[in-house]
C-alpha cells in the first residue's frame, strides 16, 4: 500500500504573511478591500504585539461595520497586550465613527464602562465611545468624570473632547478646580480642541500661566500654542522668554515655529536675544525660527 506523506498546512502562517504583503503594500490593501480585510481579521489573533500595532490602524482606518465586534473583543481581552488593546479601542471608535449602524457597540461599550471590574477596560471603553458626534454616549461619559480611577477620568476626558457636544466644556472647566494634577493636565491639553470656545480657551490657559509656578505650565504652555496668536498671548510670550526656566523659553519658541513670523513681529526684540541663550537647546531652536524667517 502507497503511503503519502502528509504535509502540515500551516493556514496561520500564511495569513500572517498576507497580513504583511498588505501592510507593505497599502494599494494592494485598497484593490480588494473586503478580501484584504477578511485576511487581516482572520491574521489579527495570530499575530504578534508588533504585528498587531501595525494592523490595527489599518483596521480602523477602513472603518467597515466588520471590524467593530473583532476589535471590541480585542479591547476586553484580558490576555491581550495592554498597548494593544488600547490601540484597538481607539481604532474602534475610529471605525465606528463611520458605521452604518453603531447602536449595538454604543450600547455594549457604555454596559461595560459603568460595570466593568477592569480598570483598564473601563477606560478603554470611554476611549472608544470618543468619536466626534456619539452625543448618545456624553451623559454615560460625564458620570465617569468622576470615576474611582483616575485613568478613567483621563480616558473619559479624551472621549468627550472628541464628541464635540456643547454640554461637555463648562462640565469639564468645573472640573479643572477639583481634578487631580492628572485629570487637570488631560482637561488642559485638550480645551483647545473646542474651536468655538476659543476666547474662553485663551483666558483659561492665559489665568493658568499666570499663577506661580506649577507642574502645568510646560503642559498649558504647550496647548496654548495650538490656539490663534492674540495681542495677550504675544505680550504673555514676551515676558516668558525671559523666564528662568530654560523649558519655559523653549516651549515659546516652538509655538511661535508654527506661527506666520508676520504674526509676532512685535515681540522680535526679545527674540533676538535668544541666539545668545545660556541654554543649547533654546539657542538652536531660535536658530531654527530665524532661519524660516
Amino acid at each position: 500500500m502507497c503511503k503519502a506523506r502528509l504535509i502540515a498546512l500551516d493556514r496561520s502562517g500564511r495569513l500572517l504573511n498576507k497580513a504583511r504583503e498588505y501592510l507593505a503594500n497599502v494599494d494592494l490593501f485598497l484593490a480588494d478591500t473586503v478580501g484584504a480585510l477578511d485576511h487581516l481579521l482572520e491574521a489579527l489573533p495570530h499575530a504578534d504585539t508588533k504585528l498587531q500595532i501595525k494592523m490595527l490602524p489599518l483596521l480602523g482606518y477602513v472603518g467597515k461595520d466588520c471590524v467593530l465586534w473583532p476589535l471590541y473583543h480585542l479591547v476586553m481581552d484580558p490576555s491581550a497586550n495592554d498597548q494593544v488593546r488600547r490601540l484597538a479601542a481607539i481604532q474602534l471608535g475610529l471605525a465606528a465613527s463611520s458605521s452604518d449602524d453603531p447602536a449595538a457597540l454604543k450600547t455594549e461599550l457604555i454596559n461595560q464602562l459603568n460595570r466593568h471590574p477592569e480598570v483598564a477596560v473601563r477606560s478603554n471603553c470611554a476611549l472608544a465611545l470618543g468619536w466626534l458626534g456619539n452625543r448618545p454616549a456624553v451623559t454615560a461619559l460625564l458620570d465617569h468624570l468622576q470615576d474611582s480611577d483616575r485613568d478613567v477620568q483621563t480616558a473619559v476626558v479624551t472621549a468627550l473632547s472628541s464628541v464635540a457636544d456643547e454640554r461637555v466644556f463648562d462640565r469639564m472647566v468645573a472640573h479643572l478646580e477639583n481634578g487631580n494634577l492628572e485629570v487637570q493636565r488631560c482637561i488642559l491639553l485638550n480645551l483647545w480642541r473646542f474651536n468655538e470656545q476659543r476666547s474662553r480657551v485663551e483666558a483659561i490657559y492665559l489665568g493658568w500661566l499666570n499663577r506661580s509656578a506649577t507642574d502645568l505650565h510646560v503642559d498649558v504652555l504647550s496647548a496654548l500654542g495650538m490656539i490663534r496668536l492674540s495681542p495677550d498671548i504675544l505680550d504673555l510670550y514676551r515676558r516668558l522668554l525671559a523666564d528662568k526656566d530654560a523649558t519655559i523659553r523653549y516651549q515659546v519658541v516652538e509655538n511661535l515655529s508654527s506661527a506666520d513670523p508676520n504674526a509676532y513681529a512685535s515681540i522680535k526684540d526679545s527674540l533676538d536675544g535668544l541666539l545668545k541663550d545660556e541654554d543649547a537647546r533654546v539657542r538652536q531652536a531660535a536658530i531654527h525660527l530665524f532661519t524660516r524667517r
